[in-house]
């Protein structure tokens, strides 16, 4: 199978506060850049038959001193968007609402996906600063047809998005999915539950076609540090 990996980074993080938590990153541009490097590093070596495509939403010029990371995430991907001269787009990713921000990154690029006919068989999310652990099991686990998520609770209303997989045939969905709902991303709802909301409803289709469609993994293959704690994740 051939998969499009998805990065969303942000390796600048702006002084906004989130709209649960005031500080929004504990880690320096520098130290997210090198978490991010761990990110893609992961993805070659542990998803065959892949092409990367990492959208940014950071300002890179010389005056930062900082061309150098902008040279590395272009030569170590195979499509490298960075939405930071969008005003609109980026006033959406710098505001309060996480799910705005992950929300409006993902609509901009399943739409460039879209437009740009890229053909893939599965679509892979997974946040940059975050890598895949001993534990991604890519044959076991991803090489399907199923869309496959984990739980955060023991039910489909709180799904984890840090790392998902969506199969081609519903990316047009659920980009239609977004834009129907991006007004409740302006009222801070959880991006874990919209995703779940969006699963929801694949599943009562699911449920008259009489086919399974969603995959559930306890221990997805993900490790990585909280960005406003700085909590180890492992899961």
């Amino acid at each position: 199978m051939n998969n499009l990996v998805l990065i969303t980074s942000i390796i600048y993080t702006p002084n906004i506060p989130l709209s649960y938590i005031n500080t929004r990153s504990i880690y320096s541009p520098t130290e997210r850049f090198e978490q991010t490097k761990l990110t893609i590093k992961s993805v070659q070596e542990k998803i065959p038959n892949s092409k990367i495509i990492l959208i940014e939403c950071s300002e890179f010029n010389e005056e930062k001193n900082n061309l150098y990371m902008l040279q590395y995430l272009r030569e170590n991907t195979d499509y490298f968007i960075n939405l930071y001269d969008n005003e609109n787009i980026r006033n959406n990713i710098y505001s309060k609402s996480k799910s705005l921000c992950e929300g409006s990154m993902t609509i901009y690029i399943l739409d460039y996906i879209i437009k740009n006919n890229i053909k893939f068989d599965n679509l892979i999310k997974i946040s940059g600063r975050y890598w895949l652990s001993d534990k991604f099991n890519y044959l076991r686990d991803f090489d399907n047809n199923n869309i496959v998520i984990k739980n955060i609770d023991s039910h489909l209303v709180n799904v984890f998005t840090a790392l998902y997989k969506l199969p081609y045939s519903y990316v047009n969905l659920f980009l239609d999915y977004l834009i129907k709902n991006m007004q409740k991303m302006f009222y801070y709802i959880g991006y874990e539950n919209l995703f779940a909301n969006f699963l929801n409803q694949l599943c009562e289709i699911d449920i008259q076609r009489n086919q399974a469609i969603i995959k559930i993994i306890e221990n997805i293959g993900l490790q990585g540090y909280v960005s406003v704690s700085g909590e180890f994740y492992d899961g």
